[in-house]
């Protein structure tokens, strides 16, 4: 059902609706258009303002987790500081300048005295996983006990460690990493570090390095009461929170936020799901806060709002129907006490008379409708006595049909007759004439179906081949499929007629019937093989077919071919109708051009074949 069949078939479902109906439709269409515009106005300044608010919110919150990191992170580079000041810690660095093959590890005192150092710096931070100071000939020197570091590492080729000394004695942070100095190195650490020189000299000394448990970052987001997932990345974009291998943002991404202003707020869809990012890059280390809020999240408030939105669309309409109900009663009274009387007249009552009060459109109405009453009345008593005389006429008609009755039952006599003695030539020949008088004195009905014309050509044939022997050869090719179209009845039979009389009466000749469809329309083509005529006698024919008034003067086909073609193109329209072709000694074809329409009147769908 293609869309203007839909339009259509919906507009009437409409107007077919009562008035009561159409009154509570108008007051709830009002009802939901006036919600719906003011409740989409409402969600949409709602939706903005919380979005607004979701993003100053977030902004603040990131600069302030930054500021706070960058509090500690100060304080880690103080202690990162402290070696340079103490001259026991220097005095023991430099004895361990030289890396040594199979040396000896350094002595208990050096290193308990390195140790209550440490120590002291890490008193009451629980948030430090450890301090160490590594030596230039490997030596560790470290808060942590000999069963969680290695107390001499060998391998100075380390990425981090390239990374401190290429800081050249500043402070540096190195995002999550495995340091070669644990013995399990399983777990990522974050770290301040930098590089220990001799005040003196400015000669490398070693490497303090702090690191830090990832509860650090859990005592900052603590306070936060966001539902974000939050990731904190150094300058280099590497990771440093949360403490897992897979990557959440993406570099593209990154990218964007380097890119950015120090405060970057932009939207984002990751795994399939809508975030709002914001970013705060610190001007003092360089680490990036980034904060991912789920959009549905920032919106849910606004989805409540939506729902009592849609609550309340739903609690006007229905008040708005009952109070339809109720305010329509006396505006469709009047139309009830009308539609009723219309129903009486309907069923013959034509003394119902429509008592009005009004005198609005309805009341017109009423009157209106009194007065058509009064004069159907009228006119009915008049064309009663009509129907009077007709009826008179009916039954001199009727008895007028005896005859045909007569002749009916005499021809079945004499077919009974001719089968008790064996003349079953007689007989057939007697019930094909019944068959043709049967179907061209009943007048029951203008149309039949191709099958039954057909069926009555067929007893037409053998009449006809009775009478004039084998000259006469009949075929037909008609698609079974045809046999229940429409069409005028006795439209062939004058066809097959001519053919019989001008074409092959003289001669020995076939007539040949066919019957296809092609493009929503039935071809029905007769022809004969038989003398055919002159391009002259065509023409004639052709005149008379096409002139708008029958020409009954001419001696080939009569009026026959003319009266076919005009009773088609008044039942079915100009583009129907018929076409003929012929030439001398090379026979007649005439083509009839008609719908397809079925028995019950409707036309016909399907493909084209013939």
């Amino acid at each position: 059902m293609n869309y203007t069949k839909l339009k259509r078939m919906v507009k009437r479902k409409l107007l077919s609706l009562p008035y009561r109906s159409k009154l509570i439709l108008v007051f709830s269409l009002l009802i939901l258009l006036t919600a719906s515009i003011l409740g989409s106005i409402t969600y949409y300044q709602f939706a903005k303002s919380s979005q607004l608010r979701t993003k100053e919110y977030q902004l603040q919150l990131a600069d302030q987790m930054n500021r706070n990191l960058n509090r500690y992170i100060k304080e880690m580079q103080i202690i990162s500081l402290s070696p340079l000041y103490d001259q026991d810690v220097l005095n023991t660095l430099k004895n361990h300048q030289v890396m040594k093959e199979g040396a000896s590890l350094p002595p208990a005192s050096e290193r308990v005295k390195i140790w209550r150092y440490i120590s002291s710096l890490i008193h009451m931070r629980d948030e430090i996983k450890g301090i160490h100071i590594l030596a230039n000939d490997g030596t560790v020197f470290s808060n942590l006990d000999s069963n969680t570091v290695l107390l001499k590492v060998f391998d100075n080729k380390s990425e981090w460690i390239k990374e401190i000394r290429q800081a050249d004695g500043g402070w540096i942070i190195l995002p999550l990493h495995q340091p070669n100095y644990y013995i399990n190195r399983k777990e990522n650490v974050f770290s301040v570090a930098r590089l220990i020189r001799d005040p003196a000299t400015q000669k490398s000394l070693g490497i303090i390095k702090i690191d830090l448990k990832q509860e650090l970052f859990k005592e900052i987001l603590s306070n936060t009461q966001a539902n974000s997932f939050i990731y904190i990345v150094d300058k280099h974009n590497r990771s440093i929170y949360p403490n897992n291998t897979r990557k959440m943002i993406s570099d593209s991404l990154l990218l964007q936020i380097d890119k950015g202003k120090r405060d970057n707020y932009t939207k984002t869809i990751m795994d399939g799901q809508s975030y709002m990012m914001v970013a705060n890059t610190s001007s003092y280390s360089g680490i990036k806060i980034i904060m991912l809020t789920p959009r549905s999240e920032i919106f849910s408030e606004v989805n409540h709002l939506q729902k009592v939105l849609v609550l309340v669309v739903l609690l006007g309409m229905i008040i708005s129907s009952l109070l339809g109900v109720i305010l329509s009663k006396p505006l469709v009274g009047s139309i009830h006490k009308l539609r009723t009387s219309m129903r009486e007249v309907e069923k013959g009552n034509l003394s119902q008379r429509v008592q009005i009060e009004s005198g609005d459109e309805i009341g017109e109405l009423g009157k209106g409708f009194n007065h058509m009453v009064n004069e159907i009345d009228r006119l009915v008593t008049e064309v009663y006595k009509t129907n009077l005389r007709e009826k008179e006429a009916e039954i001199r008609a009727l008895q007028s049909q005896l005859n045909p009755h007569f002749l009916y039952n005499t021809l079945e006599s004499i077919n009974m007759l001719a089968i008790t003695q064996g003349s079953l030539d007689v007989s057939d020949m007697v019930s094909s004439l019944g068959k043709l008088m049967r179907y061209t004195i009943d007048h029951s009905s203008k149309l039949v179906t191709l099958g039954e014309e057909i069926s009555f050509i067929h007893s037409y044939v053998m009449i006809q081949k009775v009478r004039i022997g084998e000259k006469l050869q009949y075929r037909e090719e008609i698609d079974p499929s045809l046999l229940d179209i429409s069409i005028p009845k006795l439209i062939l039979q004058p066809l097959v007629e001519n053919a019989i009389i001008h074409g092959i009466s003289a001669q020995r000749g076939t007539i040949f019937i066919r019957g296809y469809r092609k493009e929503q329309k039935l071809y029905l083509i007769v022809s004969d093989n038989g003398q055919g005529v002159s391009s002259k006698k065509l023409k004639e024919l052709y005149d008379s077919i096409n002139s708008p008034v029958p020409i009954a003067s001419k001696k080939y086909h009569g009026i026959a071919l003319p009266n076919i073609h005009e009773r088609i193109q008044l039942l079915y329209g100009r583009q129907y109708g018929i076409q003929i072709q012929s030439e001398v000694n090379n026979g007649f074809t005439i083509q009839v051009v008609l719908p397809l329409i079925n028995e019950g009147g409707k036309e016909v769908e399907g493909s084209t074949s013939h």
